[in-house]
C-alpha cells in the first residue's frame, strides 16, 4: 500500500508539473519587435489591432517593441541591433531592405517583411515560392511595379520625355530594371538617391537642372515623412508626380500600387502563424491580391493637365 500510495503520488506530481508547464507556456507573454518608417504611419496601428483581433493583446500575453528610422537609411542597422538585443519571438520589418540586417545578424528568430520589392535580389530569402530560411513576408511587384508607374504618368502626360526617379538606398536596380519602359516610352530617366528625407530639396534641384518633365516617386519608405514637402516641391517646379498611394492625399498627379493598407493585417496573420508555430522558411513569400490607382484632379487643375479620358475611367479613386 505504502509503495503504491507513494506511486500515486508521484504520479500526480509529474501530471501536475506538466500541467503548470503547459499553463505556464499558453500563458506566457510573447515578444515582437517591430522595425518601421514612421511612428505616425496608420498602417503600424492597423498592425496592433489585427494582433489584438488574433488574440495577441499588449501588456496581457504580448509585448511590441517598435524603432523607427523616419527616413534615415543609416539607422536601419543600430535600430535593427537594439531589437535584436531584446530577445523577440519575431522580428517585423516594414520592407526587405529594412530586413536586410536582421537576416544577416540571426538565423533563429523568424523575420516577416511587411512590403517586399525584391527580396530574393536582396538575399533575404532562397525563392518566393520556398523561402528556405528564417524570413517570410510579402512582395509588392519590384521591377514591374516601377514599369507600371512609368506608363501611367507617360499616358497621363503625353509630352514627358525626362523623368526625374527617387530611389532609396540599395534600390539602384529599379532604374536599371525600367530600361525597356523607358526605351519603348521614348524617355530619359535622371536617378537621385535618398539617404535621408532631407535630400528632396537637392533632388529636385538636379531634376530640374537635367530639364526633367515629370517624377515618379520610387523611394516611399524614404519620403512618407516628408510626403507633404515633396508634393509641394513637385508643384513648385511644376512637375506632374506619381507616387505610391500611401501618399496619394498629399499631392501627386497619380498614385499606383498595392492596397499597402490591406498588407498590415495580413503581416499581423503571417507573425499570429510564426508565434503559433509555423517556421518563416515554410512559409511562401505571398502577392498582394489588390492595387490601387488614384488619381488627384486637385493636383491636375493646379499644374494646368487635362488628364485623358483612358487614365481618368481606370481610377479606382479621384481626388477632387
Amino acid at each position: 500500500m505504502t509503495n503504491r500510495r507513494a506511486l500515486l503520488t508521484a504520479s500526480a506530481a509529474t501530471w501536475l508539473g506538466a500541467t503548470t508547464h503547459i499553463a505556464k507556456a499558453q500563458s506566457s507573454t510573447r515578444r515582437v519587435a517591430f522595425l518601421g518608417i514612421s511612428p505616425g504611419h496608420p498602417n503600424v496601428e492597423k498592425f496592433r489591432l489585427r494582433l489584438g483581433e488574433l488574440g495577441w493583446v499588449e501588456q496581457r500575453n504580448l509585448v511590441v517593441d517598435m524603432r523607427f528610422t523616419k527616413g534615415d537609411a543609416a539607422s536601419i542597422a543600430p535600430l535593427t541591433a537594439e531589437l535584436l538585443a531584446l530577445r523577440p519571438d519575431v522580428f517585423v520589418a516594414s520592407n526587405d531592405i529594412m530586413a536586410i540586417p536582421a537576416a544577416a545578424s540571426t538565423v533563429t528568430v523568424p523575420i516577416v517583411f511587411a512590403v517586399g520589392i525584391d527580396p530574393v535580389g536582396y538575399g533575404v530569402v532562397n525563392s518566393l515560392s520556398h523561402p528556405g530560411r528564417n524570413v517570410t513576408g510579402f512582395v509588392v511587384g519590384g521591377p514591374d511595379l516601377g514599369m507600371k508607374m512609368l506608363s501611367l504618368l507617360k499616358e497621363a502626360v503625353p509630352g514627358l520625355k525626362v523623368i526625374g526617379v527617387l530611389v532609396g538606398v540599395r534600390d539602384r536596380y529599379k532604374v536599371e530594371s525600367l530600361d525597356d519602359a523607358r526605351r519603348h516610352l521614348g524617355l530619359e530617366l535622371v536617378q537621385f538617391e535618398l539617404t535621408r528625407p532631407d535630400d528632396i530639396d537637392e533632388a529636385f534641384q538636379r531634376f530640374a537642372k537635367a530639364g526633367a518633365s515629370g517624377v515618379m516617386d520610387f523611394a516611399a519608405a524614404s519620403t512618407f515623412d516628408v510626403r507633404d514637402r515633396l508634393a509641394a516641391l513637385a508643384l513648385r517646379y511644376r512637375l506632374p508626380m506619381v507616387v505610391n498611394p500611401g501618399h496619394a492625399d498629399a499631392g501627386g498627379l497619380l498614385a499606383y500600387g498595392p492596397n499597402f493598407p490591406a498588407l498590415y493585417p495580413r503581416t499581423a496573420e503571417l507573425v499570429d502563424r510564426v508565434l503559433r508555430g509555423a517556421k518563416p522558411a515554410d512559409i511562401p513569400v505571398e502577392l498582394p491580391t489588390t492595387y490601387d490607382f488614384v488619381v488627384n484632379l486637385r493636383t491636375a487643375r493646379a499644374l494646368g493637365v487635362t488628364l485623358p479620358q483612358s487614365v481618368l475611367l481606370r481610377a479606382t479613386r479621384v481626388i477632387e
